[in-house]
C-alpha cells in the first residue's frame, strides 16, 4: 500500500513538473515539446494546447493526422497560431503574408519554396500567424530650442497656408547673407530673402541648421514661385546646394523631414501638398535637381 502511494506521488509529481515546464515554455514565448503517449490522438493533443488537429499537423509536417506514434515528439506552438492555407487564383506570397501578419520569406522557408514566384493555385502552405517583426521607424528629430521658438512664435490664422514647397539654391557656396543680398538688391524684392526657411549644408552655413526667414516671422507671402497667387499661400523651404550634381547632406535630409512634419502640424497643410518647386511652379524648372528625391526623404 505504501509502495503504491509512493508511486502515485511520484507520478503526480512528474505530471506537475511537465505541466510547469509547458506553462513556462508558453509564458516565455517558446515552443513546448509533447511526447505522444499510448491512447493519444492528434485531436486530443491539439485540444490540450488549444489548437486544432490540422494546425498541429501542419506545424509538425504530418501528412496523415491519423498516424502518430507512441513516443513521437511534437512541437507545440505557444503564442503563434499555425494553419494550412490553400493558394487561390491571384495569390502571391506577399499578399498571403500580409493577410496573416507574417512575411513572404517566413512562408517560403516553412514550406521549402525556393522560387516564390512559382507557387501554384491549389498548393497548400503551412503558415504561422503573426511572425512578422514590427518595424518601428524613428520619428522626426527634435528642432533646436531657439529655432523652435522662432518657428512657433508667429500666430497663424486658419487656412493661411495651402502648400509647402521645397527648393535648392543651385549653389553649394551660398550664405544666408549672400542670398538675402541677391534677392533684395539684384532681384529687387522689397521683402528680401524669397524663402520662409533655409537649411544649411556645412559650407558657409551650419550643416542641417534651419534658418528662419523674415517672411515666416511676419507671416507674409514668399517670392519663390512664378505666381503671385501661389506665393501668397505657399511656404518656401530652400536647401543650400546644387542637387543636379550632389545629394543633400544627411543632416539636411533630417532637418527637412523634421521641419515639414512640424509645419504640417502647425498649419494643417496635407501631405499631398508638400511639393517640389519643379512640380508646382507654373514655369518649367529643374529645381530642386534630379538627384533630389522628396518622397524618399519624407518617408524614411
Amino acid at each position: 500500500m505504501l509502495t503504491f502511494l509512493a508511486r502515485g506521488k511520484r507520478q503526480t509529481g512528474r505530471i506537475l513538473v511537465i505541466a510547469v515546464v509547458v506553462w513556462l515554455s508558453q509564458a516565455l514565448g517558446q515552443a513546448a515539446i509533447h511526447t505522444v503517449k499510448r491512447g493519444e490522438t492528434l485531436g486530443v493533443i491539439a485540444k490540450k494546447y488549444g489548437l486544432n488537429a490540422s494546425a498541429l499537423a501542419a506545424h509538425n509536417g504530418i501528412a496523415n493526422p491519423n498516424r502518430v506514434k507512441i513516443g513521437q515528439k511534437l512541437t507545440i506552438p505557444s503564442k503563434s497560431k499555425t494553419l494550412t492555407y490553400t493558394i487561390r487564383k491571384g495569390d502571391t506570397l506577399s499578399t498571403i503574408a500580409k493577410k496573416y501578419k507574417t512575411t513572404a520569406a517566413a512562408i517560403a522557408k516553412a514550406n521549402g519554396i525556393k522560387k516564390p514566384n512559382a507557387i501554384q493555385q491549389g498548393q497548400k502552405l503551412k503558415i504561422t500567424i503573426g511572425t512578422a517583426k514590427k518595424i518601428t521607424r524613428p520619428g522626426p528629430a527634435a528642432i533646436a530650442g531657439a529655432t523652435l521658438r522662432e518657428i512657433n512664435r508667429p500666430r497663424i490664422r486658419r487656412n493661411r497656408w495651402k502648400h509647402i514647397v521645397v527648393h535648392h539654391s543651385a549653389d553649394s557656396n551660398n550664405s544666408i547673407r549672400g542670398m538675402e543680398h541677391y534677392h533684395r538688391r539684384v532681384r529687387r524684392m522689397e521683402n528680401g530673402l524669397a524663402y520662409h526657411f533655409v537649411i544649411g549644408n556645412g559650407v558657409k552655413t551650419t550643416d542641417g541648421k534651419i534658418y528662419v526667414g523674415d517672411r515666416w516671422k511676419r507671416q507674409i507671402r514668399g517670392g519663390h514661385l512664378a505666381s503671385t497667387a501661389l506665393n501668397e499661400v505657399a511656404i518656401g523651404i530652400c536647401l543650400i546646394g546644387n542637387f543636379e550634381k550632389t545629394l543633400p547632406t544627411a543632416k539636411q535630409r533630417t532637418s527637412l523631414k523634421t521641419l515639414v512634419s512640424h509645419l504640417r502640424k502647425r498649419t494643417g497643410v496635407p501631405f499631398s501638398q508638400v511639393r517640389t518647386h519643379r512640380h508646382i511652379n507654373p514655369k518649367p524648372t529643374i529645381c530642386p535637381g534630379r538627384r533630389f528625391n522628396l518622397q524618399s526623404i519624407l518617408s524614411t
